[in-house]
């Protein structure tokens, strides 16, 4: 999260590990809407993820909560 997405391009392997957590998508977006002039991952990448995460995160919380809550 120090670095932007783009700059980790020579440590590929590295650039795609951090694809695994959530928190490099919202660091890529608010790096995005706060210093525009730094490369950062494609907004429709981040974006995407989050909207996904939201969703998959949302429904099993929900699904949990109602697990527990109706028996």
């Amino acid at each position: 999260m120090y670095y932007p997405w783009a700059s980790l391009e020579a440590v590929p392997w590295l650039q795609w590990l951090v694809l695994i957590n959530l928190l490099a998508y919202v660091s890529e977006g608010l790096r995005a809407a706060l210093t525009p002039s730094i490369p950062t991952m494609p907004p429709v990448a981040f974006l995407s993820a989050l909207a996904v995460a939201t969703l998959v995160l949302g429904a099993a919380g929900m699904r949990g909560f109602l697990r527990r809550t109706i028996g």
